[in-house]
């Protein structure tokens, strides 16, 4: 049978009587029983600051400042997609997309039925300038239709990507 009371035995049992006892007389870290209030920037995330670009023919664009308030679960991006749609009584674009410092939006369909090449132009450029002028960080925006890049809606060119003056 083996000895138990070695060399090596006695000096572990020696370390961790050492470091229960350095455990025991360290300070425990106070618990707070108060709930965390919600920081500034989360009281600041549920408005959003937003500029629209109006079709106003013959002038052009109309800017309109308004502040969003966005509802537990919307996204800022969800939210001016469906106000500019709700205003302008348009077609609200299927989806929107990030990469980077570039807006990917996909239209449906019938984004630009029933309008001659002005007003297309008009709502194409109302959308693009509205989401640039709201989201800084975005330098360009690009349109699908259904999904899949085209040269072209009825009128215009979607080849290039638009931009801020």
């Amino acid at each position: 049978m083996r000895r138990l009371l070695t060399f090596w035995n006695l000096l572990g049992l020696a370390v961790f009587a050492l470091g229960a006892m350095v455990y025991w007389q360290s300070p425990g870290y106070p618990v707070s029983s108060a709930l965390p209030l919600p920081s500034e920037e989360t009281l600041a995330a549920s408005s959003l600051p937003t500029i629209l670009y109006l079709p106003n023919p013959p002038q052009g664009l109309r800017k309109e400042t308004r502040t969003l308030e966005l509802a537990p679960g919307d996204t800022p991006e969800s939210k001016i997609l469906a106000t500019w749609a709700e205003t302008l009584q348009a077609p609200k674009p299927r989806a929107l997309y990030r990469l980077g410092k570039l807006f990917v939006v996909d239209l449906p369909g019938d984004f630009a039925l029933g309008l001659d090449a002005s007003q297309e132009a008009l709502r194409l450029y109302s959308l693009a300038y509205t989401l640039l002028s709201t989201f800084p960080q975005a330098q360009e925006v690009r349109f699908l239709v259904e999904g899949e890049p085209k040269p072209g809606l009825a009128h215009l060119d979607l080849s290039q990507p638009f931009r801020l003056p």
